[in-house]
């Protein structure tokens, strides 16, 4: 895997993008097809907004304010103002969901999102933890719990798909030289926990 594939990986997988792609995973698999399709842009533009334009827009604010040396936030000591804007960001947008009446489980696949964020931000203190892998283990764990206690299914073939491609963001986070093996193991198995026992816990 070349180090331009490894980057365009990183890129279309970043951690703020997965709680869209979760939310629009629903869209396809889950019974919010037949009870919200009407509601689709309702639902997604609070996901689109707060989990990616504002942080992104924010990050972006620092890095040209010379608070971050990239936008890939590289240096572990730089991240945390960063990811203490994407906790309030993902705190408003549950609080929207949770006006607009969404179900406890949906709640409770946005908030292991904060949770998430949250592990991170104390993990990030004096370990340089992998957000990529911690997005790819909460996007599973999350869609693996709404599937086995909301849907009563086992759609096993889009888990195979799923690993294989948190497999791809691993690799291309070594290839990058962003991460140790360890950081990106220790990344996808918090995330994964994180979110399976929010949604278990939502049922």
């Amino acid at each position: 895997m070349t180090k331009q594939i490894s980057t365009f990986i990183s890129t279309i997988f970043q951690p703020l993008l997965m709680p869209i792609y979760s939310i629009a995973f629903l869209f396809v698999y889950s019974y919010f097809q037949l009870i919200f399709i009407q509601a689709f842009w309702t639902i997604m533009a609070p996901a689109i907004i707060f989990s990616f334009v504002l942080p992104a827009v924010f990050i972006w604010v620092l890095y040209k304010l010379k608070m971050v040396s990239d936008l890939s936030l590289k240096i572990r000591k730089e991240r945390f103002i960063p990811y203490l804007i994407s906790l309030i960001s993902y705190s408003v947008m549950i609080w929207f969901y949770y006006k607009m009446g969404m179900p406890k489980w949906f709640l409770m696949l946005t908030l292991a999102s904060v949770a998430v964020m949250f592990v991170a931000i104390v993990i990030t203190f004096w370990w340089k933890i992998s957000a990529h892998m911690l997005g790819a283990g909460g996007f599973i764990g999350g869609m693996l719990a709404v599937c086995f206690f909301v849907e009563k299914s086992n759609p096993y073939y889009l888990f195979m798909i799923a690993f294989l491609i948190a497999g791809m963001i691993g690799t291309s986070r070594l290839i990058l030289k962003r991460h140790t093996f360890g950081q990106v193991i220790a990344g996808f198995w918090v995330g994964f926990l994180l979110s399976f026992q929010f949604v278990w816990l939502g049922i």
